[in-house]
């Protein structure tokens, strides 16, 4: 009997201990991280090079599978809804978090519904015009479209994404600016869309840097919380027009609510030192991205504090839900 009971209570021991067990081995398994960009773009790449990185530190593949779509709440459904085992991982764009919930319902908690666990950088985001644009300054630009309204027509990715609501607070703020917004789908179309003289100014984001960079084109005003290095004499928006205010797009990393807190924070660790190799901050110079880079925490309160931000912007503009 005393046998029995001996063998009896190290079972149960060893069933207490298996979840610290099994935990303690994470990974023994291949990761997938899905990401809300299609293959090929910015956000596809900086994930696949940082996810190369900790594969290596894990001893583990990760995969990155697309699943781009709906500003990228479709990427950020999918995760909401996935076991919270740390095997299935987002990539997207914190526009699913802090934007996009204020202009329509969507299926997921952008708070309570997702893990935090890193900020890997921001979108690159700003005004354009053509080299050879009358307007060298935002002031030229401003008063152009004040006295000749409905002359400017300016295009940008879409209906409420982040370029699309600073362009129309700056309307308001600039107050009487009547100018016209066509929403244009890609950065390439975008593009040709300006160069072709269809639109006279472009809100981009990320795709208009190389152009900035050849002096194809000319920036007016960043929409980024620092100055783009390329063009370090052009200010930003936060520093002329919403001195208040510390808003962006960034790039996040996530998984379901109730990621358990060792998985957690072995998966913050290995991207936030992944974000230290050398080919990481080599690859945000190249594309002229922010290396705007948080833990776990740190994510959380910057989202939290950013979706109130946008929050009265969006009312201030009066912009409503749309079909993109």
């Amino acid at each position: 009997m005393k046998r029995i009971r001996i063998l009896v209570w190290v079972g149960i021991g060893l069933l207490l201990l298996a979840p610290a067990l099994a935990l303690g081995a994470y990974p023994d398994r291949e990761i997938t991280v899905y990401c809300g960009s299609s293959a090929g773009g910015t956000t596809d790449m900086g994930i696949r090079l940082l996810s190369d990185i900790v594969s290596k530190s894990f001893g583990q593949p990760i995969v990155v599978v697309n699943k781009p779509g709906a500003s990228h709440t479709l990427c950020a459904n999918y995760v909401a809804k996935s076991k919270p085992d740390g095997y299935t991982l987002g990539a997207f764009s914190a526009s699913a978090i802090i934007q996009v919930p204020h202009l329509r319902k969507v299926p997921y908690d952008p708070m309570k519904g997702f893990t935090y666990v890193a900020t890997y950088t921001d979108y690159t985001s700003g005004l354009v015009v053509n080299a050879d644009a009358p307007w060298k300054t935002m002031k030229e630009f401003m008063d152009y479209s004040k006295n000749n309204p409905g002359a400017m027509i300016y295009g940008s990715d879409g209906h409420g994404v982040a370029p699309h609501i600073l362009m129309e607070y700056l309307a308001w703020k600039w107050g009487g600016v009547n100018w016209k917004h066509v929403p244009i789908a890609g950065g390439p179309k975008l593009a040709t869309a300006l160069l072709g003289g269809h639109i006279k100014a472009w809100a981009g984001a990320g795709s208009h840097v190389q152009f900035v960079k050849d002096k194809t084109m000319r920036l007016l005003l960043s929409f980024n919380i620092v100055r783009m290095q390329a063009a370090p004499d052009v200010p930003t928006i936060f520093e002329l027009y919403l001195k208040e205010y510390s808003l962006g797009t960034p790039l996040l990393i996530a998984g379901p609510k109730g990621l358990p807190d060792p998985i957690l924070k072995k998966l913050e660790n290995a991207y936030l030192q992944a974000t230290k190799d050398p080919a990481y901050p080599k690859f945000l110079d190249n594309i002229q991205y922010p290396p705007i880079i948080h833990g776990a925490k740190a994510t959380l309160d910057d989202m939290e504090k950013q979706s109130k931000g946008w929050a009265e912007i969006l009312k201030i503009t009066g912009i409503k839900d749309q079909e993109q």
